[in-house]
């Protein structure tokens, strides 16, 4: 079996177009980290922002997580907002790409817990497990 492959995967147009998606610059990505800042702050969420990062010690990313969750840049390329949860690293081009990962988060964080009878907005418990009747 043959493939038709019109050009490479690293041809000038499609390199060019994947460039363009990501920040081209450390500052453009400071001001993605500032709009994402902006986004969750509208949501409710309570940001420590530093240097290059974004602190969200309230968000967690599931039942135990305690550190919370955290975004931030580099200096060097590829130029990104990078969200730190549970011990992963997930880059994103934009603000909106970044809040859309975050707010099914930022929901659950409105809500009570089930499973530790957390109140809304609080951390769970360390050794809280979701409700199994929830599933």
């Amino acid at each position: 079996m043959s493939f038709l492959i019109t050009s490479p995967a690293d041809s000038s147009p499609q390199a060019e177009a994947a460039a363009r998606k990501w920040p081209a610059t450390a500052d453009a990505a400071e001001a993605e980290l500032a709009r994402l800042a902006e986004l969750l702050l509208e949501a409710g969420v309570t940001v420590l922002p530093a240097a290059g990062v974004l602190a969200m010690p309230g968000l967690a990313c599931g039942p135990g997580d305690t550190a919370g969750i955290r975004v931030r840049t580099t200096s060097r390329a590829p130029h990104a907002l990078y969200v730190i949860a549970a011990g992963e690293l997930i880059p994103h081009t934009s603000a909106d790409s970044a809040f859309a990962a975050l707010y099914p988060l930022v929901e659950a964080a409105a809500r009570p817990c089930d499973g530790c009878g957390a109140d809304a907005g609080e951390p769970c418990n360390p050794n809280c497990l979701p409700d199994p009747s929830n599933d």
